[in-house]
């Protein structure tokens, strides 16, 4: 079968042996159109993209120093707007490595997928209870992809997939989307979750070489880039959390003769707050363009339970453990933090699907 609808997309940094026995699988296998966006390699490897390209005639978008795995994708991206953006026989896109982690066959049944859902994010994910995976590898991508269900809301089996199947009108999006290195593939999925895509998952097989020692992927400061992310996502909820506790501290210290004024104070403190959560939340963190009235009415209603929930457990604090006020403000604060934002998330600015 000749698969002239898709095109393949595949960035290179340094490429070896495996990069040219993976291109010969696939224009056998019937791949023609292929993009390699060489991201700045060093000399000695230019070989291998001359042999891409006079041998197995495939494009190729230079890089002449190393910009990172995100942009690659967007300069190749970008070439192929340019090439094929007007041809209505072009579905979209298929990403995948360069370094032999991917089989045709997968490559194959991610087209296939495509095809059959084309309004879909297709993504190819490895299993990782696999022994046999390294354990920098098995452990990053366990933590990263709970950090995303618990966070993001997003329930990924392998958040950080090299083989993708995207639809051609999501391209101009992701040419826009942050990042520049590894920590493109994060923002990509929360591109795929603002949109209101469905995610389409399915399992390809789990190829490791020589302890994947060809892997451009730092484990600490590529893993700071991609949790950046998440916490970028969350540091709303956090200055949230910091008013709500300078404002209960004034009130308290304002009304300590009133005999409500844990509760009083946590009203006042909760509106102050929840002001500033609402607005930064609606426009900045959740990007949700729905109606507001509808949104502004959900937050109100958790915010009053946020404020019972919280003043009922700082009472019991300060009755039972003997501890001061404030103490207990934070303690209480950092258990329901969690509750609350997994709220916002699932319910209050939860985003309607295209």
């Amino acid at each position: 079968m000749k698969n002239d609808d898709i095109v393949l997309l595949i960035p290179s940094y340094d490429p070896d042996d495996k990069f040219i026995k993976f291109l010969e699988q696939l224009t056998t296998g019937g791949w023609c159109k292929i993009i390699i966006v060489d991201d700045g390699s060093k000399p000695e490897t230019q070989k291998y993209f001359k042999v891409a390209e006079e041998q197995y005639d495939c494009q190729i978008v230079r890089h002449y120093v190393n910009l990172g795995q995100g942009r690659a994708f967007k300069s190749g991206f970008n070439h192929f707007i340019g090439k094929y953006g007007d041809d209505p026989e072009i579905i979209g896109v298929i990403e995948c490595d360069c370094d032999g982690q991917h089989i045709l066959e997968d490559v194959d049944k991610c087209a296939e997928l495509l095809r059959k859902n084309r309004d879909k994010f297709i993504l190819g994910v490895r299993d990782f209870n696999d022994k046999n995976i390294p354990f920098r590898s098995r452990f990053g991508n366990k933590c990263t992809n709970l950090m995303f269900k618990f966070f993001c809301g997003l329930d990924i089996k392998d958040t950080q997939t090299g083989l993708k199947g995207i639809p051609k009108e999501f391209i101009y999006d992701l040419i826009e989307t942050n990042g520049e290195r590894f920590e493109y593939a994060s923002s990509v999925l929360f591109a795929v979750k603002d949109k209101g895509m469905d995610i389409l998952q399915f399992d390809i097989s789990t190829i490791y070489i020589d302890g994947n020692a060809t892997s451009h992927f730092d484990p600490i400061i590529d893993s700071v880039r991609i949790y950046s992310l998440i916490f970028r996502y969350m540091i709303s909820s956090l200055f949230t959390v910091v008013i709500d506790l300078v404002v209960f501290t004034v009130f308290s210290s304002l009304l300590v003769n009133h005999k409500d004024h844990i509760y009083l104070s946590s009203l006042f403190a909760k509106i102050f707050s929840g002001s500033f959560n609402f607005c930064v939340n609606k426009n900045r963190v959740f990007k949700s363009s729905l109606n507001w009235q509808s949104e502004l009415l959900k937050y109100i209603l958790l915010c009053i339970l946020h404020v019972f929930t919280s003043s009922v457990l700082i009472n019991l604090c300060i009755r039972n453990i003997k501890i001061p006020e404030v103490l207990a403000k934070v303690i209480v604060d950092l258990l329901l933090f969690f509750a609350v934002y997994r709220l916002q998330l699932v319910w209050v600015f939860k985003k309607k699907k295209t």
